[in-house]
């Protein structure tokens, strides 16, 4: 009789456990378009996300430059869980890639490779810095947007940093012997063709 008590404890735990999942290595490709990590209370109980005012912010730079790295940071209290892209606004499709992720992260395929960024496990972050390659055609002004998970149960959706203007290449000034050489080359041509 004890351990058939035993087997049903047991087994009611196995199933409370399978069904808690809360995506502990990483974001689902499931939320990639809405952000939505899809965390379970039990097998029938979803985890809403909060109402509240988010205490996480993307803080970001005003422009970016195509073909560049760009610095974005999550911050705000210990966090444990996020999902991050760059997007343009209104979009919902990932523009750009991620890479030297930090600790305790790592990229993540939403639609190409490293096209998001997410948490490599359920280690306490906070104030995390990524870095963002911006597509070196440009693609505009865009958003980051953020899922940011305090723990299973404690979510914030639909962060958003400011929108970021596309900056344009800037390129080295030219010489004073650069100059030189084009005026006496601009010269010649003068000469050359009166």
């Amino acid at each position: 009789m004890a351990v058939n008590k035993v087997v049903i404890c047991v087994c009611v735990f196995l199933a409370f456990l399978s069904a808690c999942d809360a995506y502990g290595t990483g974001a689902p490709q499931e939320a990639c378009v809405t952000m939505h990590p899809g965390h379970m209370l039990n097998a029938t109980t979803a985890v809403v996300p909060q109402t509240s005012a988010s205490p996480y912010s993307i803080v970001v730079g005003s422009k970016y430059t195509p073909g560049s790295n760009f610095s974005v940071q999550i911050v705000g209290p210990v966090f444990r869980g996020f999902l991050l892209q760059a997007r343009r606004p209104g979009s919902t499709t990932p523009v750009g890639t991620f890479s030297n992720p930090p600790n305790n992260t790592k990229t993540t395929q939403c639609t190409t490779a490293d096209s998001s960024m997410t948490h490599a496990n359920t280690n306490e972050k906070q104030d995390i810095t990524l870095t963002w390659n911006a597509p070196s055609t440009g693609v505009g002004n865009v958003q980051f947007v953020a899922t940011v998970a305090e723990m299973k149960v404690t979510y914030w959706m639909d962060i958003t940093s400011v929108e970021v203007a596309q900056g344009v290449a800037s390129f080295a000034k030219p010489s004073f012997y650069v100059i030189m050489a084009l005026c006496l080359l601009q010269a010649a041509l003068y000469e050359f063709l009166k």
